[in-house]
């Protein structure tokens, strides 16, 4: 099976300077990854921040170039690609609703904006479509006229989401989708990302720092480290059975409550 998308010894590195009087050195981001992802599968990407996860999504959604390496999407050169057709294919949600939102747009203006960019419809064909999507994520269309301002957290990143998926993009990359929200509203969110991807046939990659989500969620988990994939397994075997030394560090870093501290005294 052709994977969807995949990375080729994909490597992004930057000039950062070492002094005043020396010569700037190469610090290279993201450092010969090559991961594949299905169609309809969920692949986590874990690893502490700093590690190059965020620089890795930037280059597959075309917002950062690689310095080496391929991208492909259904086998083809992702830079062939025309911008409406990487737009048309794979699609972004941040982690933080309140800043990915602009706030002098109305929820409308907000999810249309990609339809307005490339120009795909008419403005009778874009409400009909901001309708859609609200419904299929939960929202009221009665919020059409409102601003980001009057929404909460999670209803935020509903709208964040219906804009993602406007375009009916084959592919999304979740950059801790639920990160900035509170607790009771994460499962929601997750929940609805879920139903989303089996109702129309998504493909995620989730980066997360919550190992537990990518556990629950992930079909496959790549762990990145200084800038490398050091694994890449099936989600049980990885958890069960971790092979780096470095992902065993990273899931005995996780905190678990420990229920005598809560029991009562007698």
């Amino acid at each position: 099976m052709t994977p969807i998308l995949e990375t080729v010894d994909l490597e992004c590195s930057f000039w950062i300077s070492t002094g005043m009087f020396s010569p700037k050195k190469a610090l290279a981001a993201v450092n010969g990854v090559s991961v594949q992802l299905l169609k309809g599968q969920v692949l986590g990407l874990v690893g502490e921040s700093g590690c190059g996860k965020s620089t890795l999504a930037k280059m597959l959604l075309g917002l950062q170039k690689p310095t080496k390496g391929n991208i492909l999407f259904d086998g083809q050169p992702f830079e062939r690609l025309s911008q409406f057709e990487r737009a048309a294919r794979v699609q972004p949600i941040f982690q933080d609703p309140y800043s990915s939102l602009n706030p002098r747009k109305t929820i409308f203006e907000i999810i249309t904006l990609p339809l307005s960019v490339h120009k795909v419809g008419t403005s009778r064909d874009w409400l009909q479509k901001a309708r859609e999507m609200m419904d299929l994520c939960g929202l009221a269309s009665r919020y059409l006229n409102s601003y980001p301002s009057q929404l909460s957290g999670g209803q935020r990143q509903r709208v964040a989401i219906a804009r993602a998926l406007v375009m009916k993009p084959e592919v999304v990359i979740c950059d801790e989708p639920t990160s900035a929200l509170d607790v009771s509203v994460q499962s929601q969110i997750l929940n609805l990302l879920m139903d989303l991807k089996n109702e129309l046939g998504l493909t995620y990659l989730l980066i997360s720092h919550n190992l537990a989500v990518v556990e629950h969620l992930a079909d496959r988990v790549a762990v990145m480290y200084f800038g490398e994939i050091v694994e890449n397994e099936d989600t049980e075997q990885l958890f069960n059975k971790p092979n780096h030394e470095y992902t065993k560090k990273l899931l005995n870093s996780v905190l678990v409550p420990d229920p005598s501290r809560f029991a009562r005294s007698v």
